[in-house]
């Protein structure tokens, strides 16, 4: 197969860099559907966390495809994944006591030569690996694999980051909505209590500390003048 052209490779990695990846699954589609035409592989490609190897994805011939799993078990996908670096292993069959099961799984699909690259989120840290299978005497271009997994790591970062943001807004307007009944309660007691803010906000704390209750309900307990204020000047 000749090589992909260098505007081919270019328009697949931005595509990939702009893949909608807030699903991690959906990412590794669209990598391994780019990957295995350009490169003229069958495709692998997973991510890792605490060690584990999770959410396959495959592209390419269908007997070619079923050893992808395995190579992300004891295979070269794995490691890579595990270890942050390219597996090169244009002979499979000299390999077969470092990954016995992979090995042979690959020999029955025709499979002779396997290929990983991993999928770094920062140069310290891997998202996964693509894991490319084919023959010796067909070994891909490996910058252009390193360039496709890096682009679609670009985009699982991205949506990692926005996911940060959504999760941090959350945070806020919950943190926002609790602190809204609180700062009324306080106008609230002091109103009451003939006091200033700050010594409604200790005497509403003081409360809540020494009854066991969330600053909260205590603010509603003013709200509601469940609570009378001299409860909370008596807890001073």
């Amino acid at each position: 197969m000749e090589p992909a052209s260098s505007h081919d490779v270019a328009v697949a990695a931005v595509a990939l860099a702009g893949t909608d990846a807030r699903d991690p699954s959906d990412a590794l589609l669209e990598l391994v559907g780019s990957a295995a035409p350009l490169l003229g592989v069958t495709a692998g490609a997973a991510l890792i966390s605490d060690g584990a190897v999770h959410g396959v994805a495959s592209a390419g011939s269908d007997r070619a495809r079923a050893v992808v799993s395995v190579g992300f078990g004891q295979g070269p996908g794995g490691e890579c994944a595990r270890s942050g670096r390219p597996i090169l292993c244009d002979d499979l069959p000299r390999e077969r006591p470092r990954w016995l099961a992979f090995v042979a799984k690959a020999a029955a699909a025709g499979v002779t030569g396997a290929w990983a690259v991993p999928i770094h989120h920062t140069p310290g840290t891997t998202l996964g690996a693509l894991l490319l299978l084919g023959h010796r005497r067909t070994t891909p271009d490996l910058h252009t694999a390193e360039l496709l997994a890096g682009a679609v790591a670009s985009a699982l970062t991205h949506a990692h980051e926005l996911d940060s943001v959504d999760r941090e807004r959350r945070q806020l307007r919950s943190a926002l909505r609790s602190r809204i009944p609180i700062e009324q309660a306080k106008g609230a007691l002091a109103a009451q209590a003939g006091v200033d803010v700050d010594t409604a906000f200790q005497l509403m704390r003081t409360h809540e500390r020494r009854h066991g209750l969330s600053l909260t309900d205590v603010a509603a307990a003013v709200m509601s003048r469940e609570i009378d204020p001299a409860m909370l000047t008596a807890d001073q």
